[in-house]
């Protein structure tokens, strides 16, 4: 098999409907911080942090770690890999629409 894609490959990454949201709403905005992501996704504390640590390990987020009122605050941000692989993700699963629409 060639080391192309095969045609209907899914990222399992994003087989997580939280980990979609959460690269979802990283490709809406330019840089958002926790806060406002568990509000967005109506996300607990620790399932978000779990799955915001397996995106950044996958490269697919960035983080970064400021103080404000000495308060810890963390903000995230989409890498171009992420991008590209989230991207990827939709287009294989609007090809999945287009197939099904073609059934009809």
């Amino acid at each position: 098999m060639s080391p192309e894609k095969k045609k209907y490959e899914l990222n399992h990454i994003f087989t997580s409907e939280l980990r979609f949201f959460i690269m979802t709403v990283l490709a809406m905005y330019e840089e958002v911080d926790f806060n406002f992501l568990k509000k967005e996704l109506s996300a607990s504390d620790g399932n978000l942090s779990v799955n915001l640590s397996k995106l950044e390990t996958a490269g697919f987020l960035s983080s970064r770690k400021e103080f404000i009122s000495k308060k810890p605050r963390s903000f995230y941000k989409i890498t171009e890999k992420g991008l590209q692989e989230l991207n990827s993700h939709i287009d294989t699963i609007n090809q999945f629409k287009n197939k099904i629409r073609k059934t009809k």
